[in-house]
C-alpha cells in the first residue's frame, strides 16, 4: 500500500488543483428557442466535448408550458420536458458548464444567442411557403407549437413545422400571389 499511497499513514497531502478547470454560469430571462439551443448544444459536444466535465441547466422554452432539464458529461448529453412552469414562476433559463480550458466567454455568449427575442414574421392565417425539400404553398395555422416557429398547413393538407423563423424553412410566396 506505501508503494501506491506513500501518504496513507497520515502524512499530510499537500494537494495541486489544476488551474485549468473552471466553471461558468449563465442565467437569461425570458424563453429560449428550443432549436437553437440543440444546434449549438450538438456543435459544442461535438468541439468541445472532451472539455466539458459537467453541464446541466432548467430551460423556459418558448411555444412549451413544461421546462427542459438537461444535464451531461463529456460528450453524453440528456434531457427532457419535465414539470410545469408555476403562474407566479419567473420564466428563466440558467445553464452550468465545469471544464478544464473552457472559453467562458463562447459558453456564455452561445448560450445566450439562443434566447427568442423577436416577435415572429408572420401571423397565423399568411399564405407561405414552407421548405419540404422544395417549396411548397401552405397557410401558418399555429405560433410556437411544441417549442417550433410555426405549424403550416400545406396546401395538399398535411401538417408541418418550420422550427425557425428563416427563409430557408418558410419564407413569403415568391410569385407574390396570396392565394392558396
Amino acid at each position: 500500500v506505501l508503494n501506491f499511497d506513500p501518504y496513507f499513514l497520515g502524512d499530510i497531502k499537500n494537494p495541486k488543483h489544476d488551474q485549468a478547470v473552471s466553471s461558468t454560469s449563465t442565467k437569461i430571462e425570458g424563453e429560449v428557442n428550443i432549436q437553437l439551443l440543440d444546434n449549438w448544444i450538438h456543435r459544442l459536444l461535438h468541439d468541445q466535448g472532451e472539455q466539458l466535465y459537467r453541464y446541466k441547466g432548467i430551460i423556459a422554452v418558448k411555444g412549451r408550458d413544461e421546462k427542459y432539464v438537461f444535464q451531461g458529461v463529456g460528450h453524453y448529453f440528456s434531457g427532457k420536458f419535465s414539470g410545469k412552469w408555476g403562474e407566479d414562476e419567473a420564466r428563466e433559463s440558467t445553464f452550468v458548464f465545469i471544464g478544464k480550458d473552457l472559453n467562458l466567454k463562447l459558453l456564455n455568449e452561445g448560450f445566450k444567442a439562443c434566447r427568442q427575442t423577436d416577435e415572429l414574421r408572420f401571423t397565423v392565417g399568411t399564405l407561405v411557403e414552407a421548405n419540404v425539400g422544395r417549396y411548397e404553398k401552405g397557410v401558418v395555422i399555429e405560433q410556437w407549437d411544441e417549442g417550433n416557429a410555426y405549424r403550416i398547413r400545406l396546401k395538399g393538407g398535411r401538417e408541418i413545422w418550420a422550427p425557425v423563423d428563416i427563409d430557408v424553412y418558410v419564407r413569403l410566396p415568391v410569385d407574390g400571389k396570396q392565394d392558396q
